[in-house]
């Protein structure tokens, strides 16, 4: 069983406590905290807090308008995606902790219907030794990455916020090495090239609320066909 190194950030993990983050960046957070119970401590607090600040705040009388408002905002988040459904809310709390194993965490098994990720129906990209399957989330982008034993991704940066959690196996870069469980929690500031451990492939689940910003007149021409 490895030991998480790597944490999302804390500010990560009161947005997802305070239900703010892309359903994106939360899949990616909810099956972290399967496997977690630092985080899972830390976003538990958070709520808590959350919580007490509700109370604090005078009631309001809602006009029956305004209640109206609220009753059809309710029945819209019921016909969300399933991508949503399972990763925001307290399901990744109230779980048990998973050891680190490398396997499908259950949140993602209920979403692609499988428990083994060699049974998905992996989609090549023009990327060599990368694989993906995309996730509907409805809010950012949510991609299953397999990337081929000793093989790097392309350089790049990012527009917005990635999150990824390692699943399987493991890669390095310039922030050190990553292995199942851990994430990485980058924004702009950070450019990286990821390289898999050259003892299996790595596969990680990755959430982003803004493409990535490639490095090289090659990885920016095969961009649109990758879609990331």
């Amino acid at each position: 069983m490895s030991q998480i190194e790597h944490h999302p950030q804390d500010d990560t993990l009161f947005s997802y406590a305070a239900g703010s983050l892309p359903a994106a960046l939360a899949l990616v957070v909810g099956c972290h905290l399967q496997v977690c119970s630092t985080c899972r401590s830390q976003v538990r607090s958070g709520e808590s807090l959350g919580g007490e600040l509700m109370t604090a705040l005078a009631p309001k009388t809602l006009s029956d308008r305004a209640r109206a408002n609220v009753l059809q905002r309710l029945d819209m988040q019921q016909s969300q995606s399933d991508c949503e459904k399972v990763s925001v809310g307290s399901e990744a709390i109230v779980s048990p902790i998973a050891p680190v194993t490398g396997a499908m965490p259950s949140l993602l098994q209920k979403i692609l219907k499988e428990q083994d990720f060699d049974a998905l129906p992996w989609k090549k990209t023009i990327a060599p030794g990368l694989k993906q399957i995309v996730i509907d989330c409805g809010e950012g982008q949510a991609r299953l990455l397999r990337i081929t034993a000793g093989q790097k991704m392309p350089v790049h940066s990012h527009r917005g916020s990635e999150l990824t959690l390692i699943l399987s196996g493991g890669y390095s870069d310039t922030l050190g090495q990553f292995n199942a469980g851990d994430v990485a929690d980058l924004d702009g500031s950070i450019e990286h090239q990821p390289l898999a451990d050259d003892d299996m492939d790595c596969i990680c689940l990755a959430g982003m609320d803004a493409p990535l910003l490639f490095k090289g007149w090659l990885a920016k021409l095969i961009q649109p066909f990758v879609g990331m």
